[in-house]
């Protein structure tokens, strides 16, 4: 590992744990699980097969470490593409007769998975001067949104809607009656980096629709999951027409990309600080509102949607995190990103206790060792690259006790092998590549 860092009250010997966790979830003997290519398990009892969700942010994260491997995984969701368009959920393509809980998805088979791959992908391609990958995986994200739209797409509503393992806290009922704030927000999120892909690549045909789809499911989402009334985003019921009342933290996620608006981010952020509800003062934000009548606080193994239902996850609080950043709140994000950091430093559980930070689940889990990993380096140093104009733009987001500290990352994976140091010494920003 040739990652070296330099951060107060983290150790490199904190930041070689997250890479050790990321390296023993790497599966290199793809065949006989059925892949041409190495990529991500989610570590511990989950065993060697792959799951699409956990296979793509683990990549988020190891893209600063090995570009190669993160740009080779991508052939893997290429191959398991479905004819349809659809990514399966998991790497055998079929729903678990029960799940964690002792409950019984009523989706049988056509399921994939809460799409992060969208910006996933993006993200890697954008650190790539590869153009014939570019393609092949922009065609991939072009077949994966329009099956999103062809068989999720709820057409009184304009509602994209989700079952087990494509929403947070998973829905247990049939496709078509349940719209999760967190799909429509990564759905969204898919429109925008696939369009741009699409004018890069000049399909303006694909880019105009893309267009005009974005408008409609940021209409969609305004409309019926947001409500007035309690200030917050609900998920949709679209059978009986109504707002679910659970309040999930999810509920943040539309501050990305701007699809709320000024008005409905000052009532999120007011909520979102109420440590009353998501214990903003001291952890990361908890799953569930502790004033949500599912709240619970699950200790040991995972245990289905009693986990989602309070426990302290990367997964939702960096969506959190990139919709400050989104919505120009970097003070709120440096804040939320260097918590997370923080209670999740040598501590890459699946989740965690949001009274004590203690990590239950699988101990040492893949995509919280990756999302630990970019909260730092694309989030506090601010780091983003450009392979194309081989451009580095830093833009630190720090809290007022980092401001004065000198921080350092070193020994970052760039294109063709290149390597970036950054050095921030109270404001002053050093950049090298070598």
């Amino acid at each position: 590992m040739s990652i070296k860092i330099n951060f107060p009250g983290i150790s490199q010997e904190d930041f070689d744990y997250a890479l050790h966790c990321l390296e023993i979830c790497k599966e290199s003997d793809a065949p006989d699980y059925g892949f041409n290519y190495p990529y991500f398990t989610p570590g511990g009892h989950y065993g060697k097969q792959w799951w699409q969700l956990d296979s793509s942010l683990c990549l988020g994260g190891y893209k600063w470490v090995d570009r190669g491997f993160s740009e080779t995984s991508l052939n893997n969701f290429i191959e398991s593409q479905k004819e349809n368009g659809r990514i399966c959920l998991w790497g055998r393509d079929e729903i678990p007769g029960k799940v964690a809980g002792d409950n019984f998805p009523e989706q049988g088979k056509e399921v994939s998975s809460l799409p992060k791959l969208f910006d996933i992908a993006y993200h890697i391609l954008k650190g790539t001067d590869d153009k014939v990958l570019t393609e092949k995986v922009y065609n991939m994200l072009k077949k994966y949104l329009d099956w999103w739209y062809e068989y999720r797409l709820d057409e009184k509503t304009g509602l994209i809607s989700s079952v087990f393992e494509e929403t947070f806290t998973p829905y247990l009922g049939k496709a078509g009656e349940y719209a999760g704030v967190d799909t429509n927000v990564e759905v969204y999120v898919g429109l925008n980096y696939v369009e741009e892909l699409a004018q890069k690549l000049s399909d303006t045909e694909y880019a105009d629709k893309l267009s005009e789809r974005k408008v409609k499911l940021k209409e969609s989402i305004n409309t019926y999951l947001w409500n007035e009334e309690k200030s917050a985003y609900y998920p949709y019921d679209l059978v009986e027409g109504k707002n679910i009342d659970r309040l999930i933290a999810t509920t943040f996620a539309p501050m990305r990309m701007g699809i709320a608006d000024a008005h409905k981010r000052k009532k999120l952020i007011t909520l979102m600080t109420d440590d009353s509800h998501f214990n903003w003062n001291s952890h990361p934000l908890c799953s569930v509102s502790k004033k949500d009548s599912s709240f619970i606080v699950t200790e040991g193994g995972y245990q289905g949607n009693a986990s989602w239902s309070g426990s302290v996850w990367t997964l939702m609080n960096e969506t959190v995190i990139r919709g400050l950043c989104d919505s120009g709140e970097n003070s709120l994000a440096s804040e939320l990103a260097l918590k997370t950091v923080r209670t999740f430093n040598h501590n890459c559980a699946e989740f965690a206790s949001p009274y004590d930070g203690k990590g239950h689940g699988v101990i040492e889990y893949g995509w919280t060792a990756s999302q630990y990993i970019q909260l730092l380096v694309e989030v506090i140093f601010g780091i983003s690259y450009n392979a194309e104009t081989d451009t580095v733009t830093v833009t630190p987001r720090l809290t007022d006790e980092l401001k004065n500290e000198k921080i350092s990352i070193e020994g970052l994976q760039l294109a063709n092998g290149k390597l970036l140091d950054i050095v921030i010494d109270k404001g002053n920003i050093e950049l090298k590549k070598r």
